[in-house]
């Protein structure tokens, strides 16, 4: 075999060699590409939740969920179903009753969905049947074609404290699950002639995790409703001026309280059980609460004013409560 033959030989094998290279690059890259389109498909697919609290009631929090329903009937169901199961994280809990259920429901063209409950709705207290809804919405608006709900409760509409029907809902009227801004309490405070007691829900903004509840709610009082924005005139402070929070804490359903000696003043027109009940009454709208212990200083006194026994535990008295009776 001459040079050349050899030579030729070599040329014709280096060729048919990157040819091959070239095909196998080829198949490589779109192999590659198919697996970035696959990985791209699997990371636009939408993300659900069902949303929970925390345990101290303090904010909502969404748990990942995979539904399994296809039509947005299904789904109101489905969702419905899985708000009463217990989160995973241990941390949260669920806030809809088991005796709760849904009685109808029914969409509109402007995607509204309307919801209609059993009575067992009603038993559910101010704080906690606003995080209940707000678990509701937030869920339920997910589903495509959902965009707002509202609540009937035996054939009625939902009723807040203004006695006014409240309306449609939507995820963006509640805290979310990622940064918690605004904390939604009901707290109250005396009515203008100082012998009653107004409840009043309230957004108290700027939580940022490290105060409790209870503070927040005892902080709303001492400020007084002239602090909180967008809050009806017809009801006044209850808390003395210059009136500290020392502490507040709770355990086995009792919560301890302690002010400084400002809270011994007395309010101008305000009736003394007024005073002591808009604590009392505020604290308790907490499902953690049951009743509440006063201190000063860190003592007990054994008479608020002279009036009234300091030393014992406090139970909510509806009976002060402006139009319960």
């Amino acid at each position: 075999m001459s040079n050349y033959d050899i030579k030729y030989k070599k040329i014709k094998l280096n060729i048919v060699s990157l040819a091959i290279f070239l095909i196998l690059a080829v198949m490589l890259g779109a192999c590659s590409q198919k697996k970035e389109d696959n990985g791209d498909k699997k990371s636009e697919e939408p993300e659900y939740f069902i949303y929970y609290v925390d345990k101290n009631e303090t904010k909502i929090v969404g748990e990942s969920y995979k539904p399994v329903s296809a039509t947005k009937e299904e789904l109101v169901k489905e969702y419905f179903d899985a708000l009463g199961n217990e989160p995973e994280d241990y941390s949260l809990k669920s806030v809809k009753p088991e005796n709760l259920e849904i009685e109808d429901f029914k969409f509109n063209e402007d995607n509204g969905l309307s919801i209609y409950f059993n009575s067992a709705y009603n038993n559910l207290t101010d704080i906690f049947e606003v995080l209940c809804r707000a678990c509701i919405v937030k869920t339920l608006c997910q589903i495509d074609g959902v965009d707002d709900v509202e609540f009937y409760i035996d054939g009625q509409p939902l009723i807040g404290l203004n006695d006014q029907p409240i309306s449609f809902m939507n995820a963006n009227d509640f805290i979310d699950d990622t940064s918690v801004e605004n904390v939604y309490v009901t707290v109250y405070f005396s009515n203008k002639k100082g012998t009653a007691l107004v409840g009043t829900n309230l957004k108290i903004p700027m939580y940022d995790g490290n105060m409790s509840i209870e503070k927040l709610i005892l902080e709303s009082l001492i400020a007084g409703p002239e602090a909180i924005k967008n809050i009806d005139d017809n009801v006044k402070k209850t808390i003395p001026d210059g009136t500290e929070l020392i502490n507040a804490w709770t355990k086995d359903g009792i919560c301890y309280v302690d002010f400084n000696e400002k809270f011994l003043d007395k309010i101008p027109g305000v009736k003394d059980e007024v005073v002591i009940y808009s604590i009392v009454n505020s604290l308790d709208e907490l499902s953690t609460i049951n009743k509440v212990q006063f201190t000063i200083n860190g003592e007990v006194k054994k008479s608020y004013r002279e009036d009234i026994a300091f030393d014992g535990l406090f139970e909510r008295n509806l009976d002060l409560v402006e139009g319960s009776k």
